[in-house]
Order: C-alpha cells, then structure tokens, then sequence
C-alpha cells in the first residue's frame, strides 16, 4: 500500500479519532514551544505527550534529598521553577498537550523515603499541569507487584489535591511473554491477567475515581483474547503504539500486522487517543538514514489515519445505539403510562421486529386458512400503540389470501386518536378501533388470533405476562397468541464503567433497579448464557373465563377502571443458576436478555449468540443490567450463583436478585460437612476428579419486597 496524504474525506473521518505523538526526549525542546507545538497540529498530529519537568528538576530533588542525611526525615521538595519545567502556560496549544508524569519516581518503593518523596514529585507535577490547562497527565505504571497499594494510595492523594486533572496510568497489556498461543496445542501463560489485577487494585483502592484512566501500551506480541476483552471494558483514555511494532509492506512503507489492525478496531470503539512512540528512531531504520525527512516520519501518521478511514462498518444495533452506549435508561412502563409518539416512531423503525411478526401472522393466518362460512378471521392487536402490527395483519392477510378483520385495541387515549385517522385513511371497514384497556375489553366476537408487542428486554419486564392473562379470556378455545412464548437469559458480567456511573450519583434506589443498557465497556465472565424462565401463551394456568391478574381499583384513565380479584401468583417465577468462571475478573452486575417465539419456527433473539440465526440485527431492544451494590472479586476457575425472584403483590411486580461466588480447590478432605455437594460445571478442568468448593462471597438480597423498582399493575 502506497502511503499518501488523506483526502478530504478521509480528514472528515479520521476527525473522529485523534492521534499524538511522542517526540524523542532528544527532541523535546524543539517539540514543545509553541512553534513546534503548532507545526505538529500542522502537521496531522492532536496532541503530543510531553515530560512535564526536566532533567533540571531531577538533579534538584536529588540534591535536596541528599542533603537530608537523616534517613527518617522526609525531605520537602519545592514546587519546579521555570527552569525546571517543559512548558509554560499557553492557551493556544495546551488542549494540544498531554503532560508525562516523571518516570524516575517510585510511588511504590519498599523505602519509605523514596516513596514519600516521589509522592511530592507527583503532586508537584499535577499541579503545574492543572495551572498550565492540561487536562490529562500520564503516569508510569508500578514498578512493583508486591506494592500496588502504596502506589494507588499516593495517586488517591494526588487526585483529591488536585481536582481539575485527570490522570492515564501507563500500563502494559500483559507482562512480556504473554501472547496468543500459535497453535492447538500451545497453552495461555497461566498468569496473563497479572497487569489487569494490578490495575483493578489501583482503581478499587482509588474507588472508581472517574478522573483515572488506563494508558494502554500495544505490545508487538499480542496477549490472549480474553485479556484483549477485558481490557476493552476498561476505561481506556491512550493506546501507545511504538513505531517499533510496525512491518514493511512489499514498497517498504510500515504497516501493522492484521492482529494488530484488529485490536486497534475493536478498541477504536471507545475512541481512545493513539499515541505514536519511537518514530524517528523507526524512521532511521526503516530509511537506513541518520537524518530521516519530515515525510518519511509522516508514515506512521499517515497510515494510522487510513486506518480510521477502513474500519469495520457498524453493525445495525450499533448504529441504532449511537450515543447510548452504557448509558442507563430505565425499562418502559406502557401499562402505567401513556408513551409518547416519538417513542413509538423509534421502536417502528425496526424492520427486523416487524418482518417477523409479518411472517408469524402469515403461518397462522395459513393454518386457520378460510372458514367455511367465509367468515373473516378475527385477530386482535392488543396493544396496538400507532398500529404497525395491525399494518402487518393486513399485508400478512393479503399474501395468505384469508380474509380478515381486525380489532386494534389500545388503552392510551393519544395513540387511539391517532390510530383512528390511520383507520380513516388507510384501512376503512377491515379494521375497528377500540378504546379500551385489555384486560377489560369485551369483543363483540372471540378472537381467533391475538398478537402483541409487549416484550421487554428481560422479555416479561413490561409485564406482558399480566397484560395478556388479562386478555386470553376472550380468545377461542382454539385461537392463536402471538408471541407463543417468551424466555429470559442472563450471564454475570464486569462492567467499571456503568458500576461507576451507578455509584457516582449515590443514591440506594440505583443500585437496586434494572436498566435498560446499550453495553459496549463490558466483559461476560461465565462461559454461557443461561435461561431464568419462561412464560406461555395461551397461560395453561388459566381457563377461558379467568378474570385479570390485577387486584384491586386500578384507573387508567377517566371512565376505564379495573377492580377484579384474580390472583398472579401463576406468575411468579425463581431460578438460581450456577455459572462457570475460568478467568478471574469483577462482577459489577449481570446482564438479562430474551428469546421469543412468535409462531412455530419465527422467533426474536436478544442474546449475542443466537440473535443472528434467530433475528439479525434486530435493534428493537438493548440488553437489561442488574447492578450489584458491592463488586464481587472472581478468580480463576471460580464459580458464580445467581438467585432471581419474580414477585407480585396483586398492585405491582418487581424483580429481586443476589449473588453468591465460590472457588474451586481440588480434592475433598475426609469427613469434610462444608462443601456443595452439587457437581461443579468446571470440577473436570480443575482437578481431573471432585473438587472442594468454597464460598468466597454474597451479595445483599437486592430491591427487597419491590422497595426500589417495580411494575405497576
């Protein structure tokens, strides 16, 4: 590939990535006054890192602190000067500027002295960086595994003495000699989440601060696949890409393996600044030249922008979410609530969804075929929102050649008006609109085929079960219900981002209420999704007269009331599930999806393993997140139980959750009483025999008699 200058277009999109570089420490002073600062921004480049104090200010704490002789006194170090400083204060390219923290200190020394000293240095640093309006200042990692919390303590501290910056911690992916097995038979390291646990330490200890960050730097090796994915769940501000790590291609212009060009795509999704290292010293050997041209080095940025401009397509769910991702939205609540139009123009906007139900409506419609009184078939849409089902009926009418007629039934007084005019101008006499709710509505004729939309994106959290309970009384003994049945499905799963953003706004209800989410900084942790449950329809728990599930006087708007004493009992469900870990991780929560069928073969999927052969790219509905208020520590070749309660009062519905993890020891000691003597999914892998299983630790019953989140009925 012949590298070139990107074009016009190619500047439109690579405007939404943003490359920097890191200039040799030979050339800083060129690099960082404002003119080589601004011939950068010239020159393609966002930003560029830079050391924020000199060799200068080394040299001085060095003095200072040899002046102290006396080894249990601290020396105080003095704020830089000038002279010891990088950078002055500029408006004009200090967006342009990312500082580097000192990569002399060690915020983690086993001397206490050292360490104290090195803490100053750093809080010296960030506050010149803030004074200077740096936002982001990078920091080399810990030098020490064995003392990760004094150095996550001291950045705490630098956090809270400066508040304006926010602070990347430089760190590997995977220690060296970690990488991908190249064959069948070729195991993993056994430690290759070594540098994650590190980070995962800093941020507990740092508890979530949103102001840190991860500095990723990209190996020429790259690690296994699962410590690719979960570094994607974290938060990651920097990928540093050595100019080191590149290849020739056949003209002699560097390009990057197609396993790298993979990882950089996969983590463009989170628009991470990429920052070039060793340029000029690849340039040379690359050129063979001591004194390589402003071009030549302009290889590296060049190609790093045509990448931006051949990334992978966005797939449909992802274009549909854009700007949604892992933003928290709570789940709709259309029985309570009368839904705006502009919230049923979004959900219409899903061909998938309703091709499906066109085609369930067109083999039932087959099945039923014509009476032999040439009677039309009567379906009703229940719930029939601005009616793009009662569009389907019809189309689906017209290719099964049976007729029919059609009750639009909807209880939000907005969209009947609105279904009325569609019925004046588009369906006339085959369709008759009904103001009603459901479960009280009373057809002149049986229904053969009822269908709705009322699924949730835990498939039974918009309380369809209740809703169509209520309206099966009208059904015929052999009518059909459309969806025939719904499941729920759900994993554990690490999720920093939405955990922090959950703990952020301090407040209980948060973290004992379901959100709809669509995630992108996540990783599962178990190996499979599971099903919790699933509901029927027609409900076999019900017989043809049964009244409505909800108990009590319940208006739903002036003149519509419902007052029956059916009990919902039947819906209640509870299921405790046990997942298999094999790489340690956190549990911030766990995510619900649905699978559906329509009629016989046509089916809706939400789950990321089946929604392609069932529903490809459906987008009608985001996965649902349980949080858990305390994040549960993982380890390898653990275990992780998830216990869900559905519940009613008869007034409303809600969701209740806990989780328990163990761990996984091979053998079992003679006379042992405290073990699950359950067969563990993963005993085989563990120990080749029974393995000893040991709580390691439970979450709190969550949202505890529908306290903090519910349905109304």
């Amino acid at each position: 590939m012949q590298m070139s200058e990107p074009r016009d277009q190619d500047k439109r999109v690579s405007s939404l990535y943003y490359v920097g570089l890191q200039p040799e420490l030979s050339n800083i002073e060129a690099a960082i006054d404002s003119d080589g600062v601004l011939s950068a921004v010239t020159d393609g480049y966002d930003v560029l890192s830079v050391p924020i104090t000199n060799p200068h200010f080394r040299s001085g704490v060095s003095r200072i602190s040899q002046s102290v002789s006396d080894p249990a006194i601290v020396p105080r170090i003095s704020p830089p000067i000038y002279s010891d400083v990088n950078f002055a204060p500029n408006t004009t390219y200090a967006q342009h500027i990312f500082g580097m923290g000192a990569t002399w200190i060690e915020l983690d020394s086993p001397d206490p002295r050292i360490a104290a000293v090195s803490a100053q240095v750093l809080k010296h640093e960030l506050s010149y960086a803030s004074f200077c309006g740096l936002s982001y200042v990078i920091v080399p990692g810990p030098t020490r595994r064995n003392n990760v919390a004094l150095y996550a303590e001291s950045l705490n501290a630098a956090l809270a003495a400066v508040p304006y910056i926010n602070v990347i911690v430089h760190l590997a992916m995977a220690e060296i000699g970690v990488e991908e097995p190249s064959g069948p038979d070729v195991q993993a390291p056994v430690d290759s989440m070594s540098i994650w646990d590190i980070w995962n330490s800093i941020r507990t200890i740092c508890d979530y601060s949103s102001r840190l960050s991860v500095g990723l730097q990209v190996p020429a090796k790259l690690p296994p696949q699962t410590v690719v994915s979960r570094w994607f769940a974290e938060p990651i501000t920097v990928l540093f890409v050595s100019a080191k790590i590149f290849l020739a291609n056949p003209k002699g212009y560097p390009v990057l393996s197609k396993a790298h060009q993979y990882l950089l795509f996969k983590y463009m999704k989170m628009k991470p600044y990429t920052i070039l290292q060793d340029v000029r010293e690849a340039t040379q050997i690359r050129t063979s030249s001591k004194l390589p041209s402003k071009q030549d080095e302009k290889a590296y940025l060049i190609y790093m922008r045509h990448l931006h401009t051949i990334l992978p397509a966005p797939t449909a769910v992802e274009k549909f979410g854009r700007g949604y991702q892992d933003y928290l939205q709570n789940p709709l609540q259309p029985l309570a609530d009368n839904l705006e139009s502009g919230t049923y123009e979004v959900f219409e906007k899903d061909p998938v969804k309703y091709a499906q139900y066109e085609k369930a409506l067109f083999q039932a419609l087959s099945d039923k075929g014509t009476s032999p009184n040439d009677q039309p078939v009567v379906v009703a849409v229940v719930g029939a929102g601005r009616g793009p089902l009662v569009a389907c009926a019809l189309r689906a009418s017209e290719m099964a050649k049976v007729s029919i007629f059609v009750y639009a039934v909807e209880k939000n007084p907005n969209a009947y008006t609105y279904l009325l005019q569609r019925k004046e101008l588009e369906w006339q006499s085959n369709v008759e609109v009904v103001f009603a709710d459901m479960r009280c509505w009373n057809p002149t004729h049986k229904i053969d085929i009822m269908v709705s939309e009322l699924l949730g994106s835990f498939g039974d959290n918009e309380l369809s079960p209740e809703c169509l309970d209520g309206a099966q009384r009208v059904l015929k003994s052999t009518g059909i219900m459309i969806p025939q049945s719904y499941s729920s499905h759900f994993i554990p799963a690490m999720s920093p981002k939405i955990f922090s953003s959950i703990k952020s706004q301090n407040k209980e209800d948060i973290m004992n209420t379901p959100y709809v989410v669509m995630l992108q900084a996540v990783d599962l942790l178990a190996m499979e999704i599971k099903q919790a449950w699933e509901f029927r329809h027609p409900c076999p728990y019900l017989g043809a007269d049964t009244k409505s599930p909800a108990l009590g006087p319940h208006r739903l708007h002036d003149g519509l009331q419902i007052d029956d004493s059916a009990s919902n009992g039947h819906n209640n469900r509870h299921v405790k599930a046990r997942f298999s870990v094999e790489n340690r991780g956190i549990m911030h929560g766990f995510v619900g999806y649905f699978e559906s069928v329509l009629y016989r073969d046509v089916e809706l999927s939400t789950r990321p393993d089946t929604i392609n052969k069932k529903s490809k790219d459906l987008v009608s509905w985001f996965p649902i997140w349980f949080p858990i208020s305390t994040p549960l520590y993982v380890p390898d070749d653990s275990e992780i139980e998830i216990s869900i309660w559905r519940k009613t009062d008869n007034r409303k519905v809600w969701y209740e959750w806990s989780v328990e993890t163990f761990v996984l020891v091979p053998g079992r000691p003679p006379g042992s009483h405290d073990m699950d003597p359950m067969p563990s999914a993963s005993s085989t892998r563990a120990s080749g025999g029974m393995t000893k299983r040991i709580r390691l630790g439970c979450s709190k019953l969550h949202n505890l008699g529908g306290k903090y989140s519910s349905m109304s009925l």
